[in-house]
């Protein structure tokens, strides 16, 4: 890995670093939506960065892919689930990072055991592993009592990239991919108290460029230039004060296939999850790990 990736990548983290303190202090009961994720977004950007994606703040079922849209209502409440994930990014070089709080402290043994199993997952992490045989560890740490989601992965990372072409599956799999030195992965294991399965939900204010090709209406092209310049990365309504034709023309794209709108992704049958993650650099300090977005 060149010393200028490394230091943005490890630049990204360090800036991860300070919005997961800013998330745990304003994850407070009665605290909006709206008001975690401008605290949150907003320090990132007061550092000098972008947000890679719009902060996600999925809550009990939800498993990823609800971030606020503008006025929204919603509260954090006492007993709530919130995953909190959040990613910044320097020059297009990603820290992604997530949490779960529940300010109630009723699951504090399902979110503690979520976080050994993503430690167990980066002590066992070097090069030369496969993902088959990090995704077989990574499912015999979880505890009888919950499951690990089968169809919810960690990811390569790559420049402007946040999910870059190869998953890594948290459960046994036949994938004979070597892991190598100076790959930058987001390792992060959810559990559920479930069937250890998530399904799709209504859309959940997240937005990703995928084309501009059969684009012709002049509203639809103007807003196109807007996003384009994201650099391909998710984005949010919310960072852009769009007019009424915007929503619409925004609307439109989603129907062509020129953006593509995701679904919150939700537990099969309606039961908690955690999730826990951090970005690792596989072997870039002389062979040992770089966790970016915790203090090593």
């Amino acid at each position: 890995m060149k010393e200028e990736v490394k230091g943005n990548y490890i630049r990204a983290g360090e800036v991860i670093q300070k919005a997961r303190k800013k998330a745990r202090k304003v994850a407070e009961p009665g605290t909006s939506y709206n008001t975690i994720a401008d605290e949150v977004e907003g320090l990132i950007r007061d550092e000098g960065l972008e947000p890679a994606f719009p902060i996600n703040l999925s809550v009990n079922s939800e498993a990823a892919h609800y971030s606020p849209e503008e006025g929204d209502s919603r509260v954090l409440k006492e007993d709530d689930v919130i995953k909190i994930d959040i990613g910044a990014h320097s020059e297009g070089y990603i820290a992604d990072t997530s949490m779960t709080v529940n300010p109630s402290g009723k699951h504090a043994d399902m979110i503690k055991a979520n976080e050994k199993v993503l430690q167990s997952a980066l002590d066992f992490i070097e090069p030369g592993v496969t993902i088959g045989e990090l995704g077989t560890h990574i499912q015999n740490q979880v505890p009888d009592e919950y499951k690990v989601i089968r169809n919810l992965t960690g990811h390569y990372l790559g420049k402007y990239e946040q999910h870059a072409g190869t998953s890594i599956p948290n459960v046994r799999n036949k994938s004979n991919h070597i892991i190598e030195e100076g790959d930058a992965v987001a390792i992060e294991p959810f559990l559920s108290t479930g069937k250890g399965k998530i399904k799709q939900g209504k859309k959940g204010n997240i937005y990703k460029m995928e084309s501009a090709g059969n684009v012709r209406g002049r509203s639809e092209r103007k807003l196109l230039k807007k996003i384009k310049n994201f650099r391909g990365l998710p984005f949010s309504p919310r960072w852009m004060g769009l007019s009424g034709r915007e929503k619409l023309s925004l609307k439109k794209l989603c129907k062509k296939g020129a953006v593509k709108h995701y679904p919150v992704l939700k537990e099969d049958n309606g039961e908690i999850v955690t999730q826990a993650e951090h970005t690792v650099l596989v072997g870039a300090n002389n062979g040992e790990n770089i966790v970016t977005t915790r203090k090593n």
